[in-house]
């Protein structure tokens, strides 16, 4: 009897019955057992609700975009070989998550923009704003199923970030436009006219440019009469970019934001919008069009002059400035550096021939990245764990560095001095740990070379601080009748004159803060003398001290400078002093309560104190 293949097509990227929180699911999935299947398989959707798509297969491997509807699914899949039609069904619930809080897309055009972007004579779809609008809704879903299936295959779930959706008619599908809950894009209309959006004095790619941020100024005034909730999470694509002797204008690659940050920012030019899918049927074309990118009407970015390289760049890139508004910072490798060059891998099962720069696995968001997001409010799920905010405390201690937080620490990032990328990192994800020691001996092989080490830690409930120059942090002092002196870090960016207090030996019987605006100075007072951090502005607030009363230590609220101080004793903790709404909250506490305290404050100071930290010793 012969030996029949089984062709049997299924899914093993996700398990049968997975929840998932995404309108277009990203899978794999293989055609039975065997490695010479190669063809195409139909994606039929749930109840035929939406047109059946065609993906490529080669050698038995396929990768598919699978619409969803609310609710349970069940996915039909075809692979038809010369012979016979290979059938399987795959359950899959889709439940979307409207509480929390959604990237909006958006579209930015000049007060006289023409409402076109570039693109060739012979271009297949017009080059106008309704065109731009359906790409961008696509380019928004790709971003999104993308996301969520490297979280799901990197062990942090069925999560991905939510886009603000509204039933309307749907344009995912060239077929059918019925209506269905579907991606808005918004257009925010700039007072800028087109000539001073392309002035090449803002043009990024212009080296001698003057103002290759102001594009980004541009978008967040726009933005900002768009949007006014507490936190908004903002993909901007600028229509009106445009390539003009050998120049792109009216460009930018820029975004800014975190947890905390009211707006959250990234932005892109349209220029390689000519090379983006317009509906579902065009995906797979577009990733791999070989076709030359024609200079004469259209910009080539970097090494995108054939489509689709175009398209992996153009994609890639604004996925990765939307990184940078989500919080991620630059990344040795995958999309925070530049590996979004191979972003189409993640969506095709075929590839054309290109480039030495090709070379290299699949792009993914770096391990950091999805760290990141695990505790970002625009990716939770509804079982995450919730945490009150807590303090990520950072002391010196004999045998290094001492890191505590109440909710666990999540990560720990080591930089040298001026880098953008960190050299090393340590991940406790699978077990956050209440307490670590970073010890001295590890440290320098941490950074693995010479100069100042700056480390970052990330804890779960999304707190986080950077301690800079670890060497100073580790240095002790012995001074007669106090013994030896450890120091905490210090909270505040800017510089001033360095200052350095001892706190008498005496008790003390008051504090005095003085402040405005902003923390001027600290003064400690005796009975017999007192003694000054800082300086005399502002206001005095006086902060009695009891007997048998000794300071632990302080709250801070800083950003830029000190903005104000809490005093925290062995019996008390005072209100708030300074402008109460500036900056973060942090604290300056001594390793232990009962064992060690403060001793003085050092810091820098100018007209207020730009920054501030403890120093300690064991009590006697």
């Amino acid at each position: 009897m012969a030996n029949t293949v089984d062709f049997t097509p299924c899914i093993t990227s996700h398990p049968a019955d997975s929840e998932v929180h995404c309108r277009l699911l990203l899978v794999e999935g293989t055609c039975g057992s065997s490695t010479t299947a190669n063809g195409n398989i139909q994606i039929i959707a749930h109840e035929n609700n939406f047109p059946t798509q065609t993906f490529p297969v080669k050698n038995g491997r396929f990768k598919a975009l699978i619409h969803l509807s609310s609710g349970e699914n069940l996915i039909q899949l075809n692979f038809i070989d010369r012979q016979q039609t290979w059938e399987s069904i795959w359950p899959v619930n889709y439940i979307p998550l409207l509480q929390i809080p959604p990237l909006n897309l958006c579209i930015l055009v000049a007060c006289d923009s023409p409402l076109t972007f570039d693109d060739t004579p012979d271009c297949e779809y017009p080059p106008d704003l309704e065109t731009a609008i359906k790409r961008l809704r696509l380019a928004g879903y790709l971003w999104q199923s993308y996301t969520a299936s490297q979280m799901f295959s990197n062990g942090f779930n069925h999560r991905t970030f939510r886009l603000d959706e509204s039933y309307q008619p749907d344009t995912l599908s060239s077929v059918d436009q019925s209506s269905r809950n579907t991606v808005n894009i918004r257009i925010l209309r700039s007072r800028y006219t087109t000539a001073e959006i392309r002035d090449p004095n803002r043009a990024q790619q212009n080296s001698n440019a003057k103002d290759k941020d102001s594009l980004f100024d541009i978008a967040l005034e726009a933005i900002r009469s768009e949007f006014q909730e507490e936190r908004n999470y903002v993909a901007v694509l600028l229509l009106d970019s445009h390539y003009d002797n050998n120049l792109i204008t009216g460009h930018a690659a820029l975004g800014s934001g975190g947890i905390n940050a009211k707006y959250s920012v990234g932005i892109f030019g349209s220029h390689t919008l000519f090379s983006w899918p317009t509906t579902l049927e065009d995906v797979i074309p577009c990733f791999t069009n070989e076709r030359t990118v024609d200079t004469k009407y259209c910009g080539i970015d970097a090494e995108g002059d054939k489509y689709w390289i175009a398209c992996n760049v153009g994609l890639g890139a604004m996925l990765h400035e939307i990184g940078h508004a989500l919080g991620c910072p630059h990344e040795p490798d995958g999309v925070m550096m530049r590996d979004y060059i191979r972003l189409n891998r993640s969506f095709c099962a075929v590839e054309p021939p290109g480039p030495p720069a090709l070379d290299g696995n699949e792009c993914s968001w770096h391990r950091m990245d999805m760290i990141r997001f695990r505790i970002h409010p625009c990716f939770a799920l509804p079982d995450d764990e919730s945490f009150w905010k807590s303090h990520i405390q950072c002391v010196a201690i004999d045998e290094g560095i001492l890191l505590k937080s109440a909710n666990g620490i999540l990560a720990i990032e080591f930089y040298l001095e001026h880098d953008e990328v960190a050299k090393s990192w340590v991940d406790y994800t699978e077990n956050p740990a209440a307490e670590v020691i970073l010890w001295k001996e590890e440290l320098r092989n941490r950074v693995n070379g010479e100069g100042k080490i700056n480390v970052h830690v990330i804890a779960t409930d999304g707190t986080d601080v950077t301690i800079g120059d670890i060497d100073d942090l580790l240095q002790t002092q012995h001074i007669p009748e106090i013994g030896k002196v450890w120091k905490s870090m210090k909270f505040g960016q800017q510089t001033g004159s360095p200052s350095t207090i001892l706190l008498p030996a005496d008790p003390l019987i008051k504090v005095v803060v003085h402040s405005g605006f902003a923390l001027d100075g600290l003064e400690f007072v005796t009975r017999e003398r007192s003694f000054l951090f800082g300086k005399r502005g502002g206001s005095p607030h006086d902060f009695p001290m009891e007997n048998g009363e000794f300071i632990q230590g302080f709250g801070v609220r800083s950003g830029a400078w000190i903005d104000a101080v809490q005093i925290m004793t062995n019996k008390k903790r005072s209100e708030w002093f300074g402008n109460i709404n500036g900056g973060s909250e942090h604290e300056l506490t001594v390793p232990d309560h009962g064992d060690y305290r403060v001793c003085g404050i050092y810091g820098e100071v100018e007209d207020w104190v730009k920054q501030i930290g403890i120093q300690y010793s064991l009590r006697e």
